[in-house]
């Protein structure tokens, strides 16, 4: 029998939704036999038995030497050669392998089996144009750009020594201290000359209160109790006793506000900064607009076009999701049993957000068929190009990320292209009001 050949069975289908189908496959001794002896043929041409040539040992020894192996193979090729055409009579196009969730099977028997599969989704995207979106404006004040020269100056203090010699709310202390837990020394908490930035917000709150109105030469006992969900799990829980010198007290000194200032920024004058913090302040507000704008298209599409989706990408996209929180969440330091716990406490709400991302790729892609949205080599070669001005010096470099990730790059740009086409054809209401101060 060629490896061609079709096999009679039945077939049952146990439960079928939108994108997933279960169904149960009979297979008669008739077929399977016909399918056993090739098997066997197959074994004796490379079976290694000693006192015979390969090829050539008979083939009631291949049968009662290899009948775990001639079972094994037999049941994976009756499955391969029926699982897709019991899917073809259903009319139901699989998106991957099917998963074989039962097998039954004995020499000489009904060789059973169960499977699932899944297939994609028919989408016919509803109400994708005329879309009402409420468009928010802030206008820029002078208000906000001296805000931002605060900020700026701010960054750019210098620390002096201080001129009251007092400690404040927002001063800047050097300290020594000792850690001491049930009047016993912690050897992991000393410190020679330590800064500590009491207007800091992740400054503990003990050390603000205590140390707010020493003088340099004090010594103070500052009891912090730390919450039990510390990371530390040597301090989770604990009260714990810096006996703490004050070595030194300084506070910030802020450069002045003028055309010198401006060029340490590396601009012409004061004039020309207060320009350039407008313009950034204006461009954040169009890209959080633009946001604003793109999330109420988002929410409206997913709210009006609701089908079942497969739950195998799902899956994987909900995965993917959490593998991101859980790298981030590493590189701030977090250990594994308190990533594990995030994890388990996000489940559910990483598996509804994996649903929607994965719907509203549907949806997108339905309005690109219907829109007849593409995204043609032209402009792939111009976005090419702006790689290129800018970056002249990494051609190479530029030209191997093009070619590498090409399919994504085209991908990012149709997506582009799909949210122009839903802000051109929505209705948007705007209104106006001045930026808060923050």
């Amino acid at each position: 029998m060629s490896s061609a050949t079709k096999y009679e069975f039945k077939s049952k289908v146990v439960e079928k939704k939108p994108c997933l189908i279960s169904m149960e496959v009979e297979i008669e001794p008739s077929q399977t036999d016909i399918e056993l002896k090739s098997v066997y043929e197959s074994i004796q041409q490379t079976a290694k038995v000693s006192g015979f040539r390969t090829g050539k040992v008979p083939m009631d020894i291949i049968k009662r030497n290899y009948p775990d192996v001639a079972k094994e193979q037999l049941i994976e090729n009756m499955v391969k050669k029926t699982v897709f055409s019991a899917l073809e009579k259903e009319n139901f196009a699989p998106i991957d392998m099917p998963v074989i969730t039962n097998i039954e099977y004995e020499f000489g028997q009904t060789l059973k089996y169960s499977f699932k599969a899944e297939c994609q989704p028919e989408v016919k995207v509803k109400d994708y144009k005329d879309i009402k979106v409420k468009k928010e404006k802030y206008k820029v004040t002078d208000a906000n750009i001296n805000k931002n020269l605060d900020v700026l100056l701010d960054r750019n203090a210098k620390l002096i020594v201080s001129k009251t010699g007092e400690v404040k709310k927002d001063s800047f202390v050097i300290v020594s201290y000792e850690g001491f837990c049930d009047g016993k020394a912690i050897e992991k908490i000393k410190a020679k000359e330590h800064m500590i930035d009491l207007g800091a917000e992740n400054t503990l709150k003990g050390f603000k209160d205590g140390l707010k109105g020493a003088k340099k030469g004090d010594t103070k006992d500052i009891e912090i109790e730390y919450p039990k969900d510390y990371l530390n799990k040597e301090l989770s829980g604990k009260k714990v006793v810096f006996k703490t010198t004050i070595e030194e007290i300084k506070e910030k000194e802020l450069p002045e506000l003028n055309d010198d200032f401006a060029k340490d920024m590396g601009l012409e004058n004061l004039d020309d900064l207060k320009k350039k913090i407008r313009e950034s302040l204006e461009n954040e507000e169009t890209r959080r607009q633009n946001g604003e704008v793109e999330k109420q298209i988002i929410e409206h599409l997913l709210d009006k076009n609701k089908f079942d989706v497969p739950e195998s990408i799902v899956l994987q996209q909900k995965r993917y999701l959490i593998k991101r929180m859980s790298d981030y969440m590493k590189s701030q330091g977090a250990n594994e049993e308190f990533i594990a716990k995030q994890v388990e406490a996000s489940d559910k709400k990483y598996g509804e957000e994996a649903e929607k991302n994965v719907r509203l790729s549907y949806i997108l892609n339905g309005i690109c068929v219907d829109e007849k949205i593409e995204v043609g080599d032209k402009e792939l070669d111009d976005e090419k190009q702006k790689m290129l001005d800018s970056n002249p010096t990494r051609k190479e470099d530029v030209e191997n990320y093009f070619k590498e990730n090409k399919a994504n790059i085209a991908a990012s740009l149709k997506e582009e292209k799909i949210f122009k086409f839903l802000v051109d054809n929505a209705k948007i209401s705007e209104s106006e009001k001045d930026m808060p101060v923050k």
